[in-house]
C-alpha cells in the first residue's frame, strides 16, 4: 500500500508541475512604454515618429547635415543638394527618401529625387533643405519601427 501511495504522489506531481509552470506569474515591474510613437501629420501618409532616448541610444542613430555643392560652368552657377549615401533609402516601388531629424528624437519620412550617385554622395532634384540633419545610421530601423515591422 505505501508503494502505491509513493508511486501516485509522484505522478500527482508529474501532472501538477507542468501545469503550475502554464500560469503567468505576476510581474512586479510596471509595462514598459513602446520604444516609438507614430503619429499622422498629414493626408499624405507621412508620419512623426518619436522614440524614447533608450531606443535612440539602441539603434545607434547617427545624422548628418544636407550640404550644397555649388559648380560654376562659364556664366552660369548651380547649386546642388547633397545627402551621404548612407541616408538614402528605396521603398518597394523604387522612390527614394530619408528620415530628418529637426527635433530631439524625432524622425520623419520624407521623399527625395535623386539625380546622381557619386561615391558616397547622392546629389538631388528635391528633397530636405541644407543644413537639415538627415539619418545616416539606422534608418531602416526607423522605417521597420514607423510600419511596425518587426519588434517594436
Amino acid at each position: 500500500m505505501q508503494r502505491r501511495t509513493r508511486w501516485l504522489a509522484v505522478l500527482m506531481l508529474g501532472v501538477v508541475l507542468p501545469l503550475s509552470a502554464c500560469a503567468q506569474a505576476a510581474s512586479s515591474e510596471p509595462e514598459s512604454e513602446s520604444a516609438a510613437t507614430v503619429e499622422q501629420i498629414n493626408d499624405e501618409g507621412l508620419n512623426r515618429l518619436t522614440l524614447t532616448d533608450r531606443a535612440v541610444e539602441r539603434l545607434a542613430i547617427e545624422t548628418a547635415e544636407v550640404t550644397e555643392e555649388r559648380t560654376v560652368s562659364g556664366d552660369t552657377e548651380t547649386v546642388t543638394t547633397v545627402i551621404p549615401y548612407a541616408a538614402l533609402l528605396y521603398q518597394p516601388d523604387g522612390a527614394t527618401f530619408v528620415y530628418t531629424n529637426t527635433e530631439p528624437a524625432t524622425y520623419v519620412r520624407e521623399s527625395v529625387s535623386v539625380q546622381e550617385i557619386v561615391g558616397d554622395r547622392v546629389l538631388l532634384t528635391a528633397g530636405p533643405a541644407t543644413g537639415v540633419a538627415v539619418v545616416t545610421t539606422g534608418a531602416a530601423e526607423l522605417w521597420g519601427a514607423e510600419f511596425k515591422i518587426g519588434k517594436y
